[in-house]
């Protein structure tokens, strides 16, 4: 349905719920789409400037707490929020509140450390179809050659999709996947496993660096 609609391009926003439960084909009245045809619809909306308002980004809740979550863990609200908002195409998160002190708290996260909306624990209980994809949550960072590897990897993704507006992003980034100087570091880093080095060596060829 969604991608009807996208196809007759009368949209500027959509409304979906995005959460890593519905992403990685957890139970949920929204977990539609696989581990890959999720990403591809955040990147078309990017390539196409539809923006994403995201809804149920707590997945009704469950995600918050370890008897509810489908992984059997908790996380917290600004790692839920985080990671929605790093999704290609999002634009705003717009979590449900009951009360002015859930509104006081959701809106903490403007002021949160990144390590409080750090959601790389992920990697730990992602299914297995979802470990080599960069999910762009720069865990990796910092790069001993500066390199912003996830925004590299984002452009790259868009960049396949056909959007010529991250073609031109990726050529103005001051560090590009030719600086990459292989050193492994973002490998050893990454929650969800993706071999960064030969990732900028394949971005790399890409581009014609």
């Amino acid at each position: 349905m969604v991608y009807e609609v996208l196809d007759s391009g009368i949209l500027d926003m959509l409304m979906f719920s995005i959460n890593p439960a519905y992403d990685y084909q957890k139970e949920g009245d929204y977990a539609i789409g696989g581990v890959n045809e999720r990403p591809n619809l955040y990147r078309r909306c990017e390539s196409e400037g539809v923006g994403i308002s995201v809804m149920k980004a707590f997945a009704g809740g469950q995600l918050l707490n370890a008897k509810t979550s489908p992984f059997g863990k908790a996380l917290t609200e600004y790692q839920c929020i985080q990671y929605a908002l790093d999704k290609p195409g999002v634009i705003t998160v717009l979590p449900g509140v009951r009360s002015c002190q859930d509104l006081r708290r959701i809106l903490g996260f403007t002021d949160a450390l990144p390590k409080e909306k750090d959601y790389s624990i992920l990697g730990t209980f992602a299914p297995q179809e979802a470990k080599g994809a960069c999910v762009y949550c720069n865990h990796c960072q910092p790069c001993p050659a500066g390199l912003d590897v996830g925004l590299i990897n984002k452009y790259y993704d868009l960049a396949l999709t056909g959007d010529d507006l991250a073609k031109y992003h990726y050529v103005s980034l001051n560090k590009k996947a030719k600086d990459c100087i292989q050193c492994g570091h973002c490998d050893s880093r990454c929650p969800f496993h993706v071999s960064q080095v030969e990732r900028m060596e394949k971005i790399r060829e890409y581009f014609g660096e």
